[in-house]
């Protein structure tokens, strides 16, 4: 099980980011049965192999915002992986993800950058925005964030 002090988002900045749900795995959304097929779509590596990312969906329910992101890493301190969820609110995930369009960059510093296209759901529409992650490799730990796209 993944210590809490492993997960952490960052908070509401003026520029229109606001944290995303950084969550254990231990949910229903995070099971095998909803990894998005085919694997060409559902799921992408980085960093040689180490750090991945799977596109979970819980087969529309709910209807607006099913689709949510796992990220798999090794843990720094214990054998065995860090897993975190990513989902747009603690209520609720995603109303798409676009993982293949998944852009990353690495900076020793910081560790591993990854900008993911995502769509949010206010109710009448879709709206796109862009889930950054910073994945450091070191610690364990996984930032995330959602922004406005430009």
């Amino acid at each position: 099980m993944i210590r809490a002090a492993l997960l952490t988002a960052a908070l509401t900045t003026a520029t229109g980011a606001q944290a995303a749900a950084v969550r254990d795995c231990d949910t229903f959304e995070a099971n095998a049965r909803n990894l998005v097929l085919p694997v060409e779509e559902g799921v992408r590596t980085f960093a040689n192999g180490n750090v991945r990312l799977l596109h979970l969906d819980t087969g529309g329910e709910p209807a607006c915002c099913s689709a949510h992101l796992m990220v798999l890493l090794p843990d720094p301190e214990l054998p065995g992986q860090v897993c975190v969820l990513i989902s747009a609110d603690d209520r609720s995930g995603f109303y798409a993800i676009d993982l293949p369009g998944t852009k990353a960059a690495y900076d020793p510093a910081t560790g591993l950058s990854l900008e993911v296209p995502v769509a949010l759901h206010d109710g009448t529409a879709s709206t796109p925005r862009r889930l950054r992650l910073r994945i450091n490799q070191q610690t364990g730990v996984v930032d995330a964030t959602q922004e406005d796209m430009p």
